[in-house]
């Protein structure tokens, strides 16, 4: 795989809407010749890609007999509404585009039935709209504490270490009305992201997040930006990417990546077929093989993702599995309070970083 610049890509194009056809450009590898089965996969850019292409591929073929054709993509989420003709036939969409994708009709629901491996998925990677399953999780990552080990006798295990006064000026927190700071802060103080359905529950916690201004040396936006402050002995720590983390602890970085009590940050993709497509049997043969335990195996082997089944099902090792996911419960996203009140977070966000 490529190093650790490559990795923001696939998060950075989630967040920047649906990975999906819309504007899709040529195909990494040749289209199949005729008679042999294939299936048109979008998933995400960067080293992510190269490793689905290398290892994923070949085996979803020789287990199946159908080709993929990755695809691609250029345009997000208002390009496929705007363009509804299938250029591919699955797709990895963020959770808020499944939702918005969902409203719009985007999607053709599938049948769990001829997905054996369905029924081994934690069910909070499944979404469904008016009775019928229309998503159902591809891969998960975190955001986790993060801390120079050096710098601390006892490493934390909470998120309160954030607010601990004896940390002024030591953190790299994440910044904007995205951040999952609103879900840690959410978590950690107020039981979770009930309160966040409210505009007075967002203040509250808004308010409690301002206290976190004394310890704070960066905010950031970029995960490289939280990178190179992090090795220049800027932070000693703060929120950031497990797989990152992990990537730079490989790389000789002093880094350690802890699951704290309350649970880590849990972001996943999700796999889509847009109702466009026609290659119904070979998406849901695709759906099925991502979902058995030793394809989410071999994920977290090569691609570094948390594993969307139970791990007693894998052959992951503890060391594995430790290094990319965690037995507590992790904090979910807040995605539906985010689609109606990302303006509000927005707004009072930047109160406070000015306040």
């Amino acid at each position: 795989m490529k190093g650790l610049l490559d990795r923001p890509s696939r998060r950075a194009v989630l967040k920047a809407g649906l990975v999906a056809a819309g504007a899709v450009g040529m195909p990494f590898i040749g289209r199949a010749s005729a008679g042999v089965r294939s299936l048109r996969v979008s998933t995400f850019g960067g080293s992510f890609e190269q490793a689905f292409i290398e290892h994923l591929c070949p085996r979803f073929e020789a287990a199946t007999g159908i080709k993929v054709e990755p695809v691609s993509v250029e345009g997000g989420f208002s390009a496929l509404s705007r363009r509804p003709i299938a250029m591919a036939d699955v797709v990895t969409v963020s959770q808020e585009d499944v939702l918005r994708g969902a409203g719009a009709g985007l999607w053709r629901p599938f049948d769990v039935g001829r997905i054996p491996n369905f029924d081994r998925l934690d069910r909070r990677f499944v979404h469904e709209s008016d009775g019928r399953i229309d998503a159902i999780g591809g891969m998960a990552w975190y955001q986790t504490l993060v801390v120079n080990p050096n710098s601390f006798r006892v490493p934390p295990t909470s998120w309160k270490a954030l607010w601990d006064p004896v940390h002024r000026d030591a953190w790299g927190l994440s910044s904007g009305s995205r951040s999952t700071l609103f879900e840690i802060t959410a978590a950690t103080w107020f039981g979770g992201n009930a309160i966040l359905e409210t505009e007075d529950g967002i203040r509250q916690v808004v308010a409690k997040m301002d206290e976190l201004k004394p310890n704070t040396r960066l905010w950031w936006e970029s995960e490289g930006s939280m990178q190179t402050a992090y090795e220049n002995g800027d932070v000693v720590g703060g929120m950031y990417f497990n797989d990152a983390a992990n990537q730079m602890s490989r790389d000789g970085t002093r880094i350690a990546s802890i699951f704290p009590d309350e649970g880590g940050v849990i972001d996943f993709g999700s796999w889509c077929q847009p109702a466009a497509s026609t290659r119904v049997e070979e998406a849901h043969a695709f759906v099925d093989f991502m979902s058995a335990p030793a394809t989410q195996a071999l994920l977290t082997r090569t691609m570094g993702t948390a594993p969307l089944v139970d791990r007693r099902l894998t052959d992951l090792t503890d060391e594995e599995f430790g290094a990319v996911s965690s037995d507590r419960a992790p904090i979910a996203l807040a995605v539906r309070a985010r689609m109606r009140s990302l303006d509000v977070m927005k707004r009072e966000f930047e109160r406070m970083l000015i306040g």
